[in-house]
C-alpha cells in the first residue's frame, strides 16, 4: 500500500534534502507518480454519518478525485492521505510545528474504502473525513510519495510532498 510515514508527515514539516514540497490550492489538479487527484471541495461539521466530533473538535469533510496515471494499478488506503495544520497548543507559539491526522475509518458509502485498489486508467470519487481541533482554520491534505528500497518493504525513499491548502 501507498503510504505515509507517521513520524515525518505528523511530527514535522521537514521532508529532508533533494524531496520537493509542492503547493496547491482547492481545485488544483495534482500530479503524483502514479496518479492524478483533486480536491474538489472541503466542508466542516459536526457530524458525519454515525460518527460526532468529539468536544472540541469538528470534522473536514474533503472530497476527492483520483485518477491512476501508472501503468498498473494501484494499492491504496487509510494512510496515503493526512491532513496537517499547524500547532494550536500553549505551547506552540510561532513554532511552525504541524500536527496531523488520518482520515476516519468509513462511516458511509461515501467516503473511500479503507483499503482499495485504483485500477490501470481508472478513476474515483469520494470523502476523506478528519477530525481537527474547533480553532484550526488552515490546513493542508498532503500525500507523501514513498519508495520501497529494493526487497525490504519496511524501508522507504521520500519522493515528492503534496501539499493541498484549505480554509476551513
Amino acid at each position: 500500500m501507498l503510504s505515509l510515514a507517521a513520524a515525518l508527515l505528523i511530527g514535522g514539516c521537514s521532508s529532508g534534502t533533494g524531496v520537493e514540497k509542492n503547493q496547491f490550492e482547492v481545485g488544483d489538479k495534482v500530479s503524483t507518480y502514479w496518479f492524478d487527484f483533486t480536491v474538489d471541495q472541503v466542508e466542516t461539521a459536526d457530524f458525519f454519518g454515525s460518527y460526532t466530533a468529539r468536544e472540541g473538535c469538528r470534522l473536514a469533510v474533503c472530497h476527492l478525485t483520483i485518477k491512476n496515471t501508472f501503468d498498473e494499478d494501484v494499492p491504496m488506503g487509510w494512510a496515503d492521505f493526512i491532513l496537517q495544520w499547524e500547532s494550536t497548543g500553549e505551547d506552540a507559539g510561532s513554532s511552525g510545528e504541524m500536527e496531523g491526522a488520518y482520515t476516519l475509518p468509513q462511516y458511509t458509502q461515501d467516503q473511500f474504502l479503507d483499503e482499495y485498489t485504483l485500477e490501470k486508467g481508472g478513476q474515483r470519487e469520494g470523502l476523506l473525513v478528519f477530525e481537527v481541533p474547533q480553532g484550526v482554520s488552515r490546513a493542508a491534505l498532503v500525500f507523501q510519495e514513498l519508495y520501497a528500497d529494493g526487497e525490504n518493504a519496511s524501508q522507504y525513499t521520500e519522493g515528492s510532498a503534496y501539499y493541498v491548502w484549505m480554509e476551513l
